[in-house]
Order: C-alpha cells, then structure tokens, then sequence
C-alpha cells in the first residue's frame, strides 16, 4: 500500500507536477496568467470554459503556453436539458427582482451557453493535460476521445451517486466537492 506521500509523489509524476496543487477552474475566474503562475510555481492551472466558445477555449490555451509550458486543465459544466419555460413566472420573479435592483428586461431568460457539443471537440484541440467536468458526465464517445489522447478525466461529485456514476463512466478522479460550490 502507498503512503499518502508516494500517492502524492505518482500524482504530480503523472501530471508533470512538482506540487499537488490544481487551480480552482471557475468559469470567468481564471485568466491565462494567473493559471501560467500557478503551473509555473509546480501545480496546475484551470479554465473554466463553461461560457467560452471553441474559439474563446483555443485562445486561452495559446496565452497559457505563451506564459507557460506546464500543465493545465479545463473544466466543462455538463448542461441539462432546455428547461420548460413559465412566461407568466418567469414575469412574477422579474418584478419581484425590480424590487431589489433594476429593471429585469423579459429577455433576460433567453441566455443561452455556448454551444457544449461545439465546445468537447475544442477541448480536444487544445490538448490539456485533464479535462473536468461538473453537474454531469461527459458522453461516452467523448470520454472514449479523451482516452485516446491520453487526457485524463476529472469528474466533480456533488453526491455519493454523481461519483459512483463517473467511476462507472470511466472519470480517472473524482473531485469530492459539496452541493453549494459553484
């Protein structure tokens, strides 16, 4: 059995690390440059691509490796199904909002994300050392992708079910992380 140190050690040996340190990959919070100090220090850097188009994804990778030649990771927030739309709700909650703020355009509901099934195959592209994910699994013929490239899956759980399930669908690590982050 490994100690916790040799579990370490084979970590960042996997990952090209010096430390077990990975950036927090928060969508909107993780410039090119603060993930290029955090893999030049020995850890490893994150984008959290969930609002950045295949383009946007692309770019970022190209500032990181202007800035850095060690590993990061990009991070994807599986998307649920369109929900069901309630217009005469969807107008309770905007004048109860106006209460507290400025005025709610009605709309304000229709932002969309980028495209997700636009975005894997940038991911791709991009060749990050790991890809993760939260709320969701990836589909398999992506984590089958991954595989192929040698791109390793890590797979945030919220539950004891979400990180059964990514085991089950083939996630090489799961994040234990509680239901009110994010």
């Amino acid at each position: 059995m490994m100690t916790t140190l040799e579990r370490a050690d084979a970590f960042c040996s996997r990952f090209g690390l010096t430390m077990p340190i990975l950036q927090a990959s928060m969508a909107g919070a993780c410039p090119p440059g603060l993930a290029a100090a955090v893999a030049n220090a020995g850890g490893m850097g994150g984008m959290g691509a969930l609002l950045t188009p295949p383009a946007g994804i692309a770019e970022w990778a190209t500032e990181f490796r202007a800035q850095s030649n060690g590993a990061f990771q990009v991070n994807l927030w599986i998307p649920d199904p369109a929900p069901v739309r309630d217009p005469a709700l969807e107008a309770r909650q905007r004048t109860f909002l106006e209460t507290w703020g400025p005025t709610v355009p009605a709309v304000a509901g229709d932002a969309t994300p980028p495209d997700f099934t636009a975005q894997c195959p940038a991911l791709l592209e991009v060749w990050p050392r790991v890809v993760s994910s939260i709320m969701g699994l990836y589909p398999p013929a992506f984590v089958a992708s991954l595989k192929d490239r040698g791109i390793a899956w890590f797979s945030c759980g919220t539950t004891l079910s979400e990180a059964l399930a990514a085991e089950a669908a083939g996630a090489d690590a799961v994040v234990a992380q509680g239901a009110e982050a994010g």
